[in-house]
């Protein structure tokens, strides 16, 4: 196999965002970029020259939708709550990969294996009062954390994982925890709910913002393409980043430690 450089995974990407783009404009889903993809976009008019990553996220019809609807298109397929042999990979959020490369996530070797690939995460419902708003995030976050660990190994003597959440973990199957998982982050309509984020972050309360944040959609430059942002996404990446405009350290402008190969 032939390794990928940088810009020659931004390009593997940049097609997969392009495919997503071109589907839920056929089908009239909706869509943002998010988290570094979306600063990249404001900041870049694309990737952050450092990133090796794209996200976006839907509201959770749209991404009931989106992966229902979306099968095998060329090189480019769904993944979410499915497993095939050398392409693992149940969470409550999706990929979309292209099965041409291979990436391996350097810090979760082992477990996952798959091609290079975009995440698309659910923007749902959440409670309105601020302690309700931190006991829920808190609990998507575990959830989450549940299904990772019924995928790993467990070994009893081992320092690199908590021993309780790895012992909760492997007393259910890992379809369990999803459905779990699945069935608390949406017990709030998204449509009559106060507040709603792509809580599938597992980031906590930084993940929770007023729903109008998600009820406007633009267009914004990336890279050579236009694709779909919140409108409100001054006040998104404000909560996310801080002071957004100002570029960090050279010493944490770190990519997300993948290595990718063509097949």
């Amino acid at each position: 196999m032939d390794r990928l450089n940088l810009q020659e995974i931004q390009s593997v990407l940049l097609g997969i965002l392009k495919d997503v783009d071109a589907f839920c404009r056929e089908n009239g889903l909706q869509y943002s970029l998010a988290y570094g993809t979306l600063l990249g976009a404001v900041r870049h008019h694309g990737f952050i020259p450092w990133d090796d990553d794209i996200d976006i996220m839907m509201p959770r019809a749209d991404f009931d939708r989106f992966v229902r609807l979306y099968r095998d298109r060329g090189p480019f397929r769904c993944l979410y709550n499915a497993a095939e042999p050398g392409h693992r990979f149940i969470s409550c959020y999706a990929k979309v990969e292209d099965t041409r490369t291979l990436s391996i996530e350097k810090k979760r070797k082992g477990i996952f294996e798959f091609g290079l690939n975009l995440d698309v995460f659910p923007v749902d419902g959440a409670p309105s009062e601020p302690e309700a708003q931190k006991a829920f995030a808190h609990r998507v976050a575990s959830l989450r954390h549940r299904i990772l660990f019924s995928q790993k190994p467990w070994f009893p003597l081992s320092f690199h994982n908590p021993l309780f959440p790895m012992i909760e973990a492997h007393r259910h199957p890992t379809q369990y925890w999803f459905e779990k998982c699945v069935a608390f982050m949406t017990q709030y309509d998204l449509d009559k709910a106060e507040f709603a984020g792509p809580l599938s972050g597992a980031c906590g309360m930084i993940e929770v913002y007023p729903k109008d944040v998600f009820s406007r959609y633009v267009e914004l430059d990336f890279e050579d393409s236009r694709f779909f942002a919140v409108a409100a996404w001054d006040a998104f990446l404000k909560q996310q980043f801080g002071d957004y405009m100002q570029l960090p350290p050279e010493s944490k402008r770190i990519d997300h430690g993948l290595e990718a190969y063509r097949l």
